[in-house]
């Protein structure tokens, strides 16, 4: 039973163009790829009525070539209890197949599972990264496959780590039979080296950008924003680490933005700069609000040894304290049809996601004054999960080939695909 009378959906500049309820399932990180939607789901067990039985979450498929009606043609289940947040899609130069890689995460495994989905409605388990020399993994959180390389990017844990995140890099080229690559640590992370304290060090995810061999590195904890040179995949090198930890909650994801011709400069003397664009993860446990409020954050590095930051968006809290749930920023569409997101080929378009607040649209045409152009928010289902109080929590976005937004919610209210009509 729902503790609070649900809210109605609420917009502006945006339109409504399609739904599906995921089976009610709690969901995570959505990935488009040209008429298909996946979607990783967080720990729990609905009915499929595909298969007509109870399924632990784990993985959807959706056809999206009608995206006012998303079908779903697959659940691929994870096991009782698993955590299959992170999804991400690619074509094998291997041999030409379409292939799924998944986290799946329990009590007692960690991996990134390979699923053969050239027939998307009849999934096939191909193989897992699931160790490294050093052993197996202790934690999977989320990744990059590099559709260029078959390289793929992974936040995990090894033994002989503290506990969180580091880079790990496999060969998928040949899906499977992964080949452990290199990894990438920050100093403290390693048992060996002297522990960092409470402040800890863990990486959320890597973003890759592999045409200027660059991998941006989000750390939850330990604030870091950090760039690799991965010119030589072998011993990746870290050429930029900027940190907002302490005061603030370290980054959740980051996303280069070069090149940009900037308003109110002298033509010609520093007019064209570069950016990083990163925004931190409201977490508010307790569902109160009670944190140091999080922010989306422009990163000017045209100054590669001196980065500043040079402005920050936030949603006024409005009534969003009382609604309950989540309120702040969780993540920015970072690819569309599972490329790079370019904010430049996108009309400078940022696409950020506001648990509570739904879907934020911004304009990010002066970096230096970041504007809100647009926005959705759900309203709530009957399968909404209360959070305290029931209400929506926008999780991720990612943008489809037709410049259409699908958003997940991690309250299990279900996915949504929305226009942004312009001003």
């Amino acid at each position: 039973m729902q503790s609070q009378e649900a809210h109605a959906s609420e917009s502006s500049r945006t339109r409504l163009v399609g739904f599906s309820d995921l089976q009610g399932r709690e969901s995570l990180q959505v990935e488009l790829r040209k008429d298909w939607c996946y979607v990783g789901h967080l720990p729990g067990n609905r009915p499929n009525p595909l298969t007509g039985k109870s399924e632990d979450n784990g993985t959807s498929i959706l056809d999206v070539s009608d995206p006012g009606k998303p079908t779903i043609v697959a659940h691929i289940p994870g096991a009782p209890g698993a955590n299959c947040r992170a999804v991400q899609v690619v074509k094998s130069l291997h041999d030409g197949n379409d292939y799924l890689i998944r986290n799946h995460e329990t009590a007692t495994a960690c991996s990134f599972q390979v699923f053969d989905i050239t027939d998307r409605s009849k999934p096939v388990y191909v193989s897992s990264a699931a160790d490294t020399p050093a052993g197996p993994l202790t934690w999977a959180h989320k990744g990059w496959w590099d559709e260029s390389t078959g390289l793929y990017f992974g936040s995990v844990c090894e033994p002989g780590f503290r506990p969180g995140g580091h880079l790990v890099i496999w060969d998928l080229s040949n899906p499977s039979k992964p080949k452990y690559v290199s990894n990438h640590w920050f100093p403290g992370q390693k048992l060996t080296e002297p522990d960092p304290g409470s402040k800890g060090l863990s990486l959320h995810h890597p973003v890759v950008d592999m045409p200027n061999k660059r991998v941006y590195l989000s750390y939850a904890k330990g604030g870091n924003v950090a760039v690799l040179d991965i010119s030589n995949i072998s011993k990746p090198k870290t050429i930029l680490d900027f940190t907002i930890e302490p005061p603030f909650k370290g980054p959740h994801t980051s996303m280069p933005f070069y090149g940009v011709k900037c308003r109110n400069f002298t033509p010609g003397f520093g007019d064209i700069r570069d950016f990083i664009v990163f925004v931190n993860e409201a977490s508010d446990a307790d569902y109160q609000g009670h944190e140091v409020r999080k922010a989306l954050y422009m990163l000017d590095v045209t100054a590669w040894n001196n980065p500043i930051n040079v402005a920050t968006f936030r949603v006024p809290d409005g009534d969003f304290l009382q609604r309950g749930g989540r309120f702040g920023p969780h993540q920015f569409a970072e690819t569309r049809d599972g490329k790079l997101y370019s904010l430049k080929d996108n009309k400078n378009l940022l696409y950020l996601v506001y648990f509570s607040a739904g879907l934020r649209i911004l304009d990010l045409s002066d970096p230096y004054d970041m504007q809100e152009v647009g926005y959705y928010i759900p309203k709530t289902t009957a399968t909404t999960v209360p959070r305290l109080k029931t209400v929506i929590q926008t999780n991720d976005v990612d943008i489809d080939y037709r410049g259409l937004a699908y958003i997940t919610d991690r309250a299990g209210t279900g996915l949504h695909v929305i226009e942004y009509l312009g001003q």
